[in-house]
């Protein structure tokens, strides 16, 4: 790699973090419009992305970055204030940058034309506020001020009394809800009305109040004067949420608690601030004890690991009868389990990298849809080995757009349902023994089961005969079916039937699983199993016709040995009883098609069993011996062999022959 190239990778490396570093940040602009910190850092990044993008000579990236970091000046120095309109505005140039530089990496140059979103930050940065009127809809109704703000006065004392409640950062809202005249329970609505004030903030008075609520005793509308430090355009979408409520109406009073009188609280909000703003993630891009090495350097020590693995078992194949050899294998043994550890420890990174990619999904596509969804991500600290974490973007998007289009109802139909009206999408990941779990989870409408019946049926993917026989799991699973999908147009979004095969095909690849529970109307909770490798791994090595195998201990629950008078059969199905549970049992030699006299286990005193695991089912299978425990270098079988059933790789054991690897998954 010459040099011109190597600064380049450092440019598309760079640019890509400072790329998720803005967006993260926006983000939280939008959530804390007034944080000097959030903007600092926004500007901060934008800033080092027009550095980087002038010295290597991108003019449009540089003209680009320079507009918005002039636009986030302004903001700066409180000559602009942030509303939707300007992170939207921000959003679209985030999209800009990504789109120059696909160009610059797939094309060489800048290809996309960014004209019109120029002259857009021109007109902004020169206040030409027509431009924001044609795009922003208005929050406000044009009715006079006096109209409703008599109708909620304060007295002096009640005034005195607001302002000592109030900090630097709260505002004084007065609003009017007004009621649909066909509303029948005006009382019941209007204790809606004051209670969901009470939890957007403190409410200072209302006209009428809780007890001519009560007794019905007012017209069509509800006067609230409100202390809060939400925003507007939330307060107004939480009001005008609850049913029968025809419009809000809010004036925001011009008052701002004097400097000396919150000079304690400030100082005893700083600190609370600070621990938000870790608990929010504040993105920003710190001085880092780090070095950048490229993946290949760690896929080729992984393989040298590997080699040095398979001699060692080699050598331990030897067995010679030496005291010198004994203590030679018990110091190669322990020092390349370390150097296999720490190998394993440089190759893993934080699954945050992909999970910090979707909230500005979410964002744009429940906008578009007209939903209100909170995506909620646990364990984003967890960690696997980065060749995983590359091919699980594609699965996780499908997976979540899906819930967003299937999943998640509009707000109304969900305050139908008595759900609250913003749905909740949970992405989380946790380690559990030697596999990483990815939770994605909705609190939507559910998979109706009948529904993707019919629809199978209709495609030809199955026979109603098919159909009746189906267990629960079964019909579900129909959703990965290629080409499969309910929806009954295509959108942008959803509907072509190639995001769920997309998600079983790559996790398939990746040696995981993937599981789907859902019930009608409680939600959908999508399910990944992936081992922590691919590379290294612990298995039961065992015998089957002869050859050796191996069984990863991931997919292992146990092993028995099983007298012939324990098997029962059950519907022509040979099974145990373990521990309450019925296991049927399969002939491994049988599942891999092997030209044999299946069923001579049944003439052994001892019938060696291994019990594996797939999601929630469990298995015996049938083998002719047992071996041992053994750590094993896992190697593809090539794009030709890549599709044999059952089989998912090959090891090399001590003697130096090859041993398949058994994928359980299917057997299960």
């Amino acid at each position: 790699m010459d040099t011109k190239d190597q600064y380049l990778q450092m440019f598309f490396d760079e640019s890509a973090e400072y790329l998720q570093q803005l967006n993260e940040n926006v983000l939280l602009l939008e959530e804390h419009p007034e944080d000097e910190e959030i903007i600092n850092a926004v500007f901060r990044a934008a800033h080092s992305v027009k550095g980087m993008s002038a010295t290597m000579g991108y003019e449009r990236l540089t003209d680009l970055t320079h507009r918005m970091e002039s636009i986030l000046a302004k903001v700066r120095n409180k000559e602009m204030t942030i509303n939707e309109f300007i992170i939207d505005t921000l959003f679209s140039g985030l999209d800009y940058i990504k789109l120059l530089l696909d160009d610059i990496r797939n094309n060489g140059e800048e290809r996309t034309d960014i004209s019109d979103y120029l002259s857009k930050l021109e007109k902004i940065l020169n206040n030409d506020i027509s431009i924001q009127e044609v795009l922003v809809k208005p929050e406000k109704t044009d009715l006079n001020l006096q109209d409703f703000t008599g109708m909620i006065a304060l007295t002096e004392e009640e005034k005195e009394e607001i302002y000592n409640k109030m900090t630097s950062n709260d505002r004084i809202y007065n609003i009017r809800v007004i009621l649909a005249e066909d509303c029948l329970l005006k009382n019941v609505r209007g204790y809606m009305i004051l209670k969901k004030a009470q939890e957007l903030g403190y409410l200072a008075k209302s006209n009428p109040d809780q007890r001519e609520i009560e007794d019905e005793d007012f017209g069509d509308s509800i006067y609230i004067k409100l202390i809060s430090a939400l925003k507007e355009k939330q307060i107004q979408e939480e009001l005008a949420d609850i049913i029968d409520v025809e419009q809000v109406i809010i004036h925001v009073e011009d008052y701002k608690v004097e400097e000396k009188a919150v000079v304690e609280q400030q100082e005893a909000k700083s600190l609370v601030d600070s621990i938000k703003k870790q608990k929010d993630g504040l993105a920003n891009i710190q001085v880092s004890p780090t070095v950048r090495v490229d993946i290949k350097k760690l896929d080729t020590l992984m393989n040298m690991v590997g080699e040095l693995l398979i001699n060692k078992t080699r050598l331990e194949g030897l067995n010679i009868d030496s005291d010198v050899y004994q203590d030679i294998i018990q110091q190669l043994d322990r020092v390349t389990q370390d150097l296999h550890h720490t190998v394993m420890q440089i190759r893993m990174v934080p699954i945050g990298g992909i999970f910090n990619r979707f909230p500005r999904m979410v964002r744009d596509l429940s906008k578009e849809l007209d939903k209100k969804i909170d995506l909620i991500i646990e364990g984003a600290d967890t960690e696997l080995d980065r060749s995983l974490i590359d091919e699980l973007g594609d699965p996780l998007m499908h997976i979540i757009r899906n819930s967003i289009d299937h999943g998640i109802e509009k707000p109304a139909e969900r305050e139908r349902k008595g759900k609250p009206a913003t749905g909740n999408i949970l992405l989380q990941a946790y380690q559990k023994g030697s596999e990483i779990i990815i939770e994605v989870e909705d609190d939507g409408a559910g998979i109706n089961t009948e529904k993707v019946i019919e629809k199978a049926i209709e495609k030809g993917i199955i026979t109603p005969d098919e159909a009746s026989q189906m267990e629960e799991r079964d019909k579900l699973n129909l959703i990965f079916h290629p080409g499969f999908s309910t929806s009954e147009e295509v959108t942008d979004i959803s509907g072509r039937g190639v995001g769920m095969d997309v998600v079983r095909n790559v996790v398939e690849t990746l040696d995981g699983q993937v599981f789907v529970e859902s019930e009608l109307g409680v939600g959908t909770r999508f399910t990944i199993s992936l081992p922590l490798t691919l590379a290294i791994t612990q298995a039961l090595m065992v015998v089957i016709n002869n050859e050796v195998y191996a069984i990863p201990l991931g997919s292992i629950s146990e092993t028995l040995l099983v007298a012939p008078e324990e098997i029962i059969q059950v519907r022509g199905q040979d099974v145990i009883l373990l521990r309450e549970s019925t296991i049927p049992l399969v002939e491994a030699a049988r599942q891999l098609n092997l030209d044999i006299e299946y069923g001579k286990y049944r003439q052994l005193e001892e019938i060696p069993v291994v019990i594996i695991n797939s999601g929630e089912r469990q298995i015996g299978l049938i083998v002719d011996q047992m071996l041992n425990q053994q750590e094993i270098v896992i190697k593809s079988l090539g794009k030709f062999l890549v599709n044999i059933k059952n089989i998912s790789g090959a090891t090399i054991v001590g003697d130096g022959d090859v041993a398949l690897i058994l994928d359980v998954r299917n057997i299960a």
